[in-house]
């Protein structure tokens, strides 16, 4: 199985030594996709709604750009900044997953940059 790092200039750049997409057979890999606006580097506000919700299209636009789709997604990982954020969570999920959504763990870190969140993918790799 070969394995290919993904580089697109759409994608969110990674903040570190690491790729921020990798496609090995017919899945792909995503790193966690924060709240943060790709052309600033900088949160998309101080709300866990907007940061999800950039988190969440980060990850679409990572996800397309690796000829994937939240529909292909088969399991993600949603690093939550604060327990008491569950719900919003839920109901995000909901709406970027609305119908046979992945499996999913969830576990309440400290994240930096005063972050809410961040969502790892792995998902079938289509094109």
């Amino acid at each position: 199985m070969d394995k290919q790092i993904i580089n697109h200039p759409d994608m969110p750049a990674p903040y570190g030594a690491y790729s921020t997409a990798v496609r090995a057979g017919d899945f792909v890999f995503i790193s966690g996709q924060a709240g943060v606006v790709p052309e600033t580097g900088a949160k998309a506000g101080e709300d866990f709604e907007t940061q999800a919700r950039q988190a969440f299209e980060n990850l679409r636009k990572c996800l397309e750009c690796s000829g994937s789709s939240l529909g292909d997604v088969v399991k993600v990982i949603t690093w939550l900044g604060d327990a008491e954020e569950r719900a919003a969570l839920n109901d995000m999920f909901g709406e970027f997953f609305p119908n046979q959504p992945p499996a999913r763990s969830t576990p309440i870190v400290d994240l930096p940059m005063g972050l809410l969140l961040s969502i790892e993918a792995m998902a079938i790799a289509r094109s």
